[in-house]
């Protein structure tokens, strides 16, 4: 009995050991490998913390609610907004001015995610998150839209420094006549 323990122990180990070095021989070794293009930002990332992808959501959802000067309260002092036809780099209570004003202008905002994630590049000690979503808004004259976004949001400290949203509309419905 206790040879047929040992035996089963063994084998156990050695099936396990090898299937280990299996895995790690099937992964690419990037650094061998050749790009036809370079890359104007590193490639070399990690994943990063959570608590990050934490502070930019509940940032979207008190913008969504409406309170605008929550959603920014986890923006530092001196911050960059990047969105379509619209470039900010200044102080945090200048943005809150331009997105209190615009979020105003809607009378209801929803926002469906696809997902998100936190990177983290080690050279150069940037976290980023990046968030796949819909947001769908009604304006005050009732009017309904959406769109899709991918945001790439950079925290430095805990504070949002760059917010950069990217987005891709939807092709207009066809009409009935």
């Amino acid at each position: 009995m206790k040879q047929t323990s040992l035996i089963m122990i063994l084998c156990a180990l050695v099936f396990g050991c090898k299937n280990k070095i299996n895995t790690e021989q099937a992964k690419p070794d990037s650094a061998k490998l050749i790009y036809p293009f370079t890359p104007k930002y590193s490639i070399n990332w990690q994943p990063g913390d959570e608590k990050n992808a934490l502070i930019v959501l509940n940032c979207l959802k008190k913008y969504v609610a409406g309170d605008v000067k929550g959603a920014l309260e986890n923006f530092a002092d001196t911050v960059e907004f990047i969105g379509d036809q619209f470039y900010f780099k200044g102080k945090r209570d200048s943005l809150l001015t331009i997105l209190a004003q615009t979020r105003a202008d809607m009378t209801s905002v929803s926002k469906n995610f696809d997902s998100w994630m936190t990177t983290y590049y080690p050279d150069k000690k940037d976290t980023w998150v990046t968030l796949w979503y819909v947001e769908k808004w009604t304006d005050k004259k009732g009017k309904t839209d959406s769109l899709y976004y991918t945001d790439d949001v950079l925290m430095k400290n805990g504070k949002i420094i760059s917010y950069d949203e990217k987005i891709r509309r939807y092709p207009p419905s066809a009409e009935k006549k």
